[in-house]
């Protein structure tokens, strides 16, 4: 009986050469396959590849592909924050999945690495050419985050900045969602609803997003009510209460507290519940993202959606499109935020 070329030998994996004979097509067509160069490849060749693929159990050896196309196959994405545990921010995670998911649907992985200041990314940066593009997310004050935007323009990888704005870097797109307006729209809706007096609760550690959502908040709030600034450690639940319980005593109880995130929103609506105040009837509170947990708040804050996953993806598409030679498509991005409907603003007193 006549051995079956077309199948590789017991004992070692599938190869490329395997893969085009199983498939009657050339070795150069299955790598335009593999490689989604598939201009001039028909649909019904390609599924037949792919089919091939899948049948013979085969997977490109992505050091050798790397060779070839002088690519690492690897984006970077790192996070500076003087906090070590950066994955326990639900927002980084879900620009994190994101990013993760689709890069990975084209083949490429994501290394991702935290720092806590400039100096630990610069010992970072000597790996860095490991990577085909790189994505960062800054915390700290303004000149901070743009000493690590030029330095890590200086290696000279597309570079996509998340959650931030800075022009006039080389190469560079910026993805930020649109929390300005999100954060106006929110507290036009506690002010509407009667709010003169606002507490902006905050992380005391600065983000560029959180500068956004606090410039929405005072431009709503002009002329129409009093917004005063409670900075709170937001890895420190129980720290957030108290540093709310203690503003209320100093300060007053507020008509609202809107929190720049919901971690900080709900630690304000345990607050009220200490005083022996009710929501939303005595004080409003919001947040902001609207992340899965937010479900187990009682009761339900109302809150802004953030497309953080979006955002991930967002900049995973971008920095494959540069890579793949071309280029960005714009110097920044900008995703909307929508409501998120809770039950911690009370029915509208006036017409906006």
């Amino acid at each position: 009986m006549k051995a079956d070329r077309s199948r590789p030998q017991r004992g070692r994996p599938p190869t490329l050469r395997d893969v085009a004979a199983y498939a009657d097509v050339s070795m150069m067509t299955v790598s335009n396959v593999i490689n989604e160069r598939t201009a001039r490849v028909s649909e019904q060749t390609r599924v037949r590849i792919l089919a091939a693929i899948d049948k013979l159990g085969y997977r490109p050896q992505r050091s050798a592909r790397g060779l070839r196309m002088q690519r690492e196959y690897a984006i970077g994405l790192t996070i500076v924050r003087p906090d070590r545990r950066f994955l326990d921010d639900p927002y980084v995670t879900e620009v994190a999945a994101g990013m993760s998911n689709r890069l990975a649907a084209a083949g490429y992985g994501l290394m991702v690495n935290g720092v806590t200041d400039v100096d630990g990314l610069k010992a970072l940066l000597t790996h860095a050419s490991n990577v085909d593009g790189l994505a960062v997310m800054a915390s700290g004050p303004r000149p901070g985050r743009e000493e690590v935007y030029r330095l890590l323009e200086r290696l000279h990888h597309p570079l996509a900045i998340i959650q931030d704005d800075m022009a006039g870097l080389a190469d560079t797109c910026c993805f930020i969602q649109d929390d300005e307006t999100g954060a106006r729209m929110i507290t036009e809706q506690v002010i509407a609803a009667g709010a003169r007096t606002l507490f902006f609760a905050a992380p005391d550690h600065l983000w560029p997003a959180v500068e956004r959502r606090e410039a929405g908040v005072r431009a709503a709030a002009r002329r129409r009510a009093k917004v005063m600034r409670i900075g709170c450690n937001e890895a420190d639940f129980q720290g957030s209460i108290a540093t709310i319980l203690a503003a209320f005593e100093r300060r007053g109880v507020p008509d609202a507290v809107v929190g720049a995130n919901d971690q900080i929103g709900i630690a304000a609506i345990h607050a009220a519940m200490q005083r022996g105040l009710v929501v939303p009837d005595d004080l409003m509170v919001t947040g902001f993202n609207a992340f899965p947990f937010r479900q187990f708040s009682g009761p339900l804050i109302s809150s802004m959606r953030s497309p953080a996953y979006a955002l991930g993806e967002a900049a995973a598409v971008g920095l494959l499109s540069r890579i793949d030679g071309e280029g960005f498509e714009t110097t920044k991005q900008v995703l909307p935020v929508v409501p998120a409907e809770g039950v911690t603003i009370r029915m509208c007193r006036e017409t906006l």
